[in-house]
């Protein structure tokens, strides 16, 4: 059966009175074909084993990105090694807890494998679904790094990181003043730099497996560049021949691995081994909001399409002693010369009316 969806057609056919979801296609004919090809394919069983089934299913569940398929892959491959020959109709739903209990960053990989078998109809439920483990609250949990620190992060790289030592100081202090996300930096031209203006023009993101795509919420976007990031551009060496603002010595684009390895190094000497890099886009959205900007404006800066509410969720920690000092001022600015203080003496009112008086 192809069913219309929008303009793309979906798949199903019927084995043994059981529904089968074959896939979606871009075109009628593409879909014809699939349908044709799923009939004549031997018949999937209940008695499937875990491993054979991780072994097909992203060939024949694959996912738009490549860097996800890639995510998967890895995700599945310690599931269908602990559960080789086990059919996937025989995981209970308590071999499913003790399992994610010990690999819980591969839970979302098997959960999304399991949602695709019952698709197919080789399991009925997903074991893997609802099992309300403790999670972790991720950034949220992060504690942001002062400036203090983040200066000493910055001189460490000097110190540490050889002929990359300035070009890694401008990425820490461009990541924790601008805000932008790793792959979108390390695409990043000087044609989208504007100094004059003081803003940054972001064109494209780096994938997960080395293609460049549109950057994240797939729209391009422009924010400000601070002084201090400017200052970091200007302090590090440009190389001619690259159109791209951070680069090796060679004037190549870095690899993860190549920017992990002079990170790694600069965050030991600057006695942060486990902070992560993307940590520092936290920085710049703390930063932002002990300033006194509204979440709505450190969103744009972010590139976040939800009006502030990831920042107040997710990133935004202001302290209380910032805060604390914003409102006295408020209440500063209300007892000014000329303003009528709410629940003030009739003297004092009286006393700002006679100066307001011609």
């Amino acid at each position: 059966m192809i069913i219309k969806r929008n303009n793309r057609y979906g798949v199903r056919i019927y084995r043994a009175g059981r529904q089968q979801w074959v896939g979606t296609y871009p075109t009628r004919r593409e879909a014809r074909q699939a349908e044709r090809l799923a009939l004549d394919s031997p018949v999937a069983t209940h008695d499937e084993t875990c491993d054979s089934f991780a072994r097909r299913w992203l060939t024949d569940y694959p996912r738009p990105r490549a860097a996800t398929n890639r995510n998967h892959s890895y995700g599945v491959a310690p599931f269908a090694r602990d559960f080789q020959g086990v059919k996937l109709s025989a995981v209970t739903r308590r071999d499913a807890r003790q399992w994610a209990l010990r690999h819980r960053s591969n839970l979302a990989s098997v959960r999304a494998m399991f949602t695709d078998a019952m698709d197919e109809g080789i399991v009925a439920a997903n074991p893997f679904s609802n099992l309300r483990l403790e999670q972790s609250r991720g950034r949220r949990d992060l504690e942001v790094i002062s400036e203090a620190q983040l200066d000493e992060l910055a001189d460490a790289a000097l110190r540490v990181c050889g002929d990359l030592g300035a070009t890694i100081r401008a990425t820490i202090l461009f990541a924790a003043y601008v805000g932008l996300r790793p792959a979108e930096m390390f695409v990043l031209r000087w044609s989208d730099v504007d100094f004059g203006a003081g803003l940054v023009r972001i064109r494209a993101s780096l994938g997960g497996t080395g293609e460049v795509t549109l950057p994240k919420n797939g729209k391009a976007r422009t924010v400000v560049l601070p002084p201090a990031a400017a200052d970091a551009l200007r302090s590090m060496p440009r190389r001619a021949e690259s159109p791209l603002v951070f680069t090796t010595t060679r004037g190549t684009r870095f690899t993860k691995t190549t920017h992990y390895h002079h990170w790694r190094l600069a965050r030991l000497a600057a006695g942060l081994p486990e902070m992560d890099f993307y940590e520092l886009r936290h920085f710049c959205a703390t930063q932002l909001l002990e300033l006194g900007l509204s979440p709505a404006d450190v969103a744009v800066q972010l590139g976040h399409t939800d009006g502030g509410a990831l920042v107040m969720s997710t990133y935004g920690h202001p302290s209380e002693d910032a805060a604390r000092q914003r409102i006295a001022d408020a209440f500063d600015r209300a007892r000014s010369p000329g303003l009528r203080v709410v629940g003030g003496s009739d003297q004092a009112s009286t006393s700002r009316r006679e100066r307001r008086t011609p």
